[in-house]
């Protein structure tokens, strides 16, 4: 994948977020390997989180591999990145991420 390839994807995912305006969104990142280039982070906090957050959007998850740092199975914590009117937390386990997601 490159940095336009994975900045076409969020477009996307943002552009379905605000159709369908879901409290709660789900990452699959278990198989992903991509390694951002210089300012995709940036673009993503300035571009794409607001997108999110005026979508509706409450919690934002991502389910990533087992050993992935700062997953909530290994202590880790929700955290609002960037500008986000949501918290963010990371899953090694799939049921972990949907309970969470689920809790109001």
């Amino acid at each position: 994948m490159t940095d336009g390839a994975f900045k076409a994807t969020l477009a996307l995912y943002a552009w379905q977020a605000e159709n369908i305006r879901p409290s709660s969104l789900l990452i699959d990142a278990t198989r992903f390997r991509h390694q951002f280039g210089p300012g995709v982070m940036q673009w993503r906090d300035d571009c794409i989180i607001p997108r999110y957050g005026a979508a509706g959007t409450r919690k934002f998850a991502f389910h990533v591999p087992a050993g992935f740092p700062n997953t909530i199975e290994a202590g880790g914590q929700e955290v609002f990145e960037g500008p986000a009117i949501f918290p963010t937390a990371w899953f090694s386990v799939r049921q972990n991420a949907l309970n969470w997601l689920e809790a109001r």
